[in-house]
């Protein structure tokens, strides 16, 4: 199913449910669909599925509930003072435990994702970074096998100082700089566990590696 299918019916369930019902996704169709839990950012689905005699009753789809035409939903970002990287070291209460991510959060609704960036940067660690700094290391999608959901990647080279962070969020602890090959060393040895993180880094590394940022 397209990303623009799976928006519709994140945003519009009842009105799209004779769609989805006849809706065929290569192999796969949806024969029902309904709305098992909603929160201010998500819609939980449960689908029943099927595949040739292959049969799901309550597939589980989890879903933004603002979505663009393009299917992103999120944004992560890279901040960059000149050969280092700042990592924020935040409890995530859904593993029970502390880890290192980049700065990264949803994209609102009429917002342009290097908008978002450029804010989730501001919010989550005050700094401020020029829009022609903003490096786009494209897209990932983090767990395509339960979430509907894209996220568009960024560095932000030339971070400075802007006018403070956010203190509006639960569990940022704190940040720290690190040189390029410390933050390498902390993705080979499994420290930094977050899969947007480790995808926008190991994509920032390669494109300098290719001679392509900066």
């Amino acid at each position: 199913m397209s990303q623009t299918a799976w928006a519709s019916a994140a945003l519009e369930p009842a009105a799209e449910a004779a769609y989805f019902r006849a809706f065929v996704m290569g192999a796969t169709i949806l024969n029902h669909r309904r709305v098992a839990f909603q929160n201010t950012r998500f819609t939980v689905f449960a689908d029943h599925i099927a595949a040739g005699a292959l049969e799901v009753l309550d597939f589980l789809v989890v879903a933004p509930h603002c979505y663009r035409a393009d299917g992103l939903t999120g944004v992560a970002v890279i901040p960059i003072r000149q050969d280092l990287v700042l990592l924020l070291d935040r409890y995530r209460h859904p593993v029970s435990g502390r880890v290192w991510e980049l700065p990264r959060g949803f994209i609102d609704a009429g917002e342009e994702p290097a908008d978002a960036a450029l804010r989730e940067l501001a919010e989550e660690t005050g700094l401020a970074c020029p829009p022609k700094k903003l490096i786009h290391l494209g897209s990932f999608m983090p767990d395509p096998g339960i979430l509907s959901a894209h996220v568009a990647l960024y560095a932000a080279a030339g971070c400075q100082p802007g006018a403070g962070r956010l203190h509006d969020e639960i569990g940022i602890e704190g940040s720290h700089w690190y040189a390029r090959d410390e933050v390498k060393r902390l993705l080979r040895t499994g420290a930094i566990q977050d899969g947007a993180s480790c995808v926008a880094l190991y994509r920032y590394f390669a494109a300098l590696e290719d001679g392509g940022t900066e």
